[in-house]
């Protein structure tokens, strides 16, 4: 009798969690998946697409999570902030599970019984969770209606068909896309000590780009074709455009958000678009202090006097060596020249018409002034107290200058005698950097005109090409692909003339 008694219950608890049908296309009330399972599929979209499951992110953490069936790639995640153990307790002898309870809620609970996500749905015990083709996990209750989907809350990713809204988001560590207040679809850094706005840069005139503020529908989507469209106008259009294309949106970590599209024959994605060419644009990249160059490649670095905080991530940025008072007087002070670097943002102050030395001591003589950016010919000066967004061009005209005690002789800039203004050309000016360079505080400041512009650029890429030359001219099997003298040439593109991706 006790054997039938076990056989029994054995069989109730193996259909509770076999309650699927023999594809695992759907799951009905009463089933439930483990993370100790996670080998196995739980749900499956009917084209086998499209999987669903436990996914380990760790020794004994795991996220309930959607992916792409043949390359394992996570598109959705449930609890991307809060891991479930692995295994089971003396509190939970079931451990962890995603289960659907017999009200229709869709549950995900740790090993202690915790609750750390659900669906919220109170639909009843006909209710059935299924995964489409198109990768969308829906929660269906006895009438044939959707509940849930989710397509509603995405994480990181956008697929196809899916649409960004203006009451979602896409989010990776401190990086967000989504519609702005204007209807403007944006890229935001929402960091521990600083928010700030960097796609698109505050001097880009959404009018005059064709993206439009005077919409109230606020929904972007990436089609089957490869277009990602946006409300406001914009547009991205994939690299190998055409139907037939597994693809994917996804904000990566370093903040900028890419069309990846499966290239079926060696099952690896190729980014095929991506919103920002010029990646020092992105905010946060090297954190508080850190400056982004391109002197040689992207790369973080620290400014003189300097150290990362952590050297595993450059986000951290860089801690001085040295520590600044208040009640210290001017004269303790000088300068660390850093050449064509700016630190974009946190202005004290913008002056313009002075001189080198003028500017000098306006920040000497500030408290809370950090380092200043100065620019000749009109005479730029911006002050700066906070040191976020360190950017370095080889083609920004000006120098910023980091303030430091003076018992840091080796490294430090000597202020030079009283020079005069030099005056350039009409239309010879290029201004990049700072906030109020981007059109806040920005009166009459002239931009450089097409043919300078071109000029420059074409200087920069004829290095590149000499470079490429030269290295064609040895071992043919050292010989640079194709691939990558496009990669080298485009290092130099500007981000809104860049003709393969932005529209």
């Amino acid at each position: 009798m006790a054997a039938l008694l076990f056989l029994s219950l054995l069989s109730s608890l193996s259909f509770q969690f076999c309650s699927c049908d023999s594809r695992w296309q759907t799951m009905t009330t009463g089933s439930y998946m483990t993370p100790e399972d996670h080998e196995r599929i739980f749900l499956l979209s009917p084209d086998s697409t499209f999987s669903c499951g436990f996914h380990r992110v760790g020794t004994n953490a795991f996220n309930f999570a959607i992916w792409y069936t043949t390359v394992k790639t996570v598109v959705w995640t449930a609890n991307p902030y809060s891991t479930v153990n692995g295994y089971s307790s003396p509190v939970n002898l079931y451990g962890s599970r995603i289960s659907l309870n017999k009200d229709g809620n869709l549950v995900l609970t740790d090993t202690n019984g915790s609750t750390v996500w659900e669906s919220k749905t109170y639909s009843g015990k006909h209710t059935i969770v299924s995964l489409l083709n198109t990768g969308n996990l829906v929660i269906i209750d006895s009438g044939n209606k959707t509940v849930w989907q989710s397509f509603d809350s995405p994480t990181d990713t956008l697929l196809p068909r899916q649409n960004l809204k203006k009451d979602t988001r896409l989010v990776s560590g401190y990086h967000y896309l989504y519609f702005d207040n204007d209807n403007i679809l944006r890229l935001l850094y929402d960091g521990q000590e600083i928010t700030s706005i960097y796609w698109p840069r505050l001097d880009y005139n959404a009018l005059a780009n064709g993206r439009n503020r005077y919409n109230s529908t606020r929904v972007a989507f990436l089609d089957d074709e490869g277009n990602f469209v946006s409300s406001d106008g914009f547009k991205i259009v994939a690299s190998d455009l055409g139907p037939g294309v597994k693809r994917r949106i996804t904000i990566d970590k370093d903040g900028n958000f890419r069309i990846y599209s499966l290239d079926a024959s060696t099952r690896s994605w190729v980014i095929t678009g991506q919103a920002v060419i010029q990646m020092c644009y992105v905010h946060g990249l090297c954190g508080k202090n850190g400056l982004c160059d391109y002197s040689e490649g992207l790369k973080c670095r620290c400014p003189p006097e300097h150290v990362m905080v952590d050297p595993t991530d450059w986000n951290k940025g860089c801690k001085p060596t040295f520590t600044i008072s208040s009640k210290q007087p001017p004269e303790d002070f000088t300068f660390v020249k850093q050449p064509h670097a700016d630190f974009y943002g946190f202005d004290l102050g913008s002056n313009k018409s002075i001189s080198f030395e003028a500017c000098w001591n306006i920040c000497l003589n500030i408290t809370t002034c950090m380092s200043f950016t100065y620019i000749g010919g009109d005479g730029w000066c911006y002050t700066k107290d906070i040191l976020y967004n360190g950017q370095v061009y080889p083609y920004f005209l000006g120098d910023n200058y980091m303030k430091v005690p003076k018992s840091f002789k080796s490294s430090a800039f000597s202020i030079p005698k009283q020079e005069s203004l030099t005056c350039r050309p009409n239309g010879s000016e290029i201004m990049l950097g700072s906030e109020n360079m981007y059109g806040i505080k920005r009166d009459n400041i002239k931009w450089i005109y097409f043919y300078v512009f071109t000029a420059i650029l074409g200087a920069l890429e004829a290095i590149a090409m000499v470079r490429i030359a030269v290295s064609c001219l040895g071992d043919r099997s050292k010989r640079p692909t194709m691939d990558k003298i496009m990669k080298a040439l485009m290092a130099y593109d500007d981000e809104d003339d860049h003709p393969a991706y932005l529209y």
